[in-house]
């Protein structure tokens, strides 16, 4: 996978802690996969709430169609 290289402001503390935690030359990769972490956690919320959005669709059609389908039905 290509790299792009970005320049990127953290608190001090916080690099004083990555510094103190994660070697150099392994920094990139700690925040690349921190980053990812983040990514897909985000990609699970909004998944979930369009799931529960469709879900809120399915339930207010099938509320709609409950009198339909009786109709004609003895």
């Amino acid at each position: 996978m290509s790299s792009v290289r970005i320049n990127i402001s953290l608190p001090e503390e916080m690099f004083k802690e990555l510094s103190r935690d994660i070697e150099p030359r392994r920094r990139s990769r700690f925040i690349a996969q921190a980053v990812k972490s983040s990514l897909n956690e985000l990609k699970k919320k909004r998944l979930a709430a369009e799931y529960e959005e469709a879900a809120a669709e399915i339930k207010r059609i099938n509320h709609e169609l409950e009198g339909v389908i009786s109709d004609g039905i003895d």
